[in-house]
């Protein structure tokens, strides 16, 4: 996926890539590259059912 005019640095266009350690953009320009941080996912505890009487 490319991004037009997205680097901070250079106003360059870059596109988005990843490899074994994740993904990252990287400026066609000056070749500034950003990581991409993951997600975080939040747990949400389970409540157990109460038993009846």
């Amino acid at each position: 996926m490319l991004y037009f005019k997205a680097c901070p640095k250079c106003l360059g266009d870059m596109h988005l890539t990843e490899d074994m350690y994740g993904a990252y953009k990287e400026c066609m320009q000056c070749g500034l590259i950003q990581d991409i941080e993951a997600p975080k996912i939040v747990q949400v505890p389970v409540r157990k059912a109460s038993k009846a009487a």
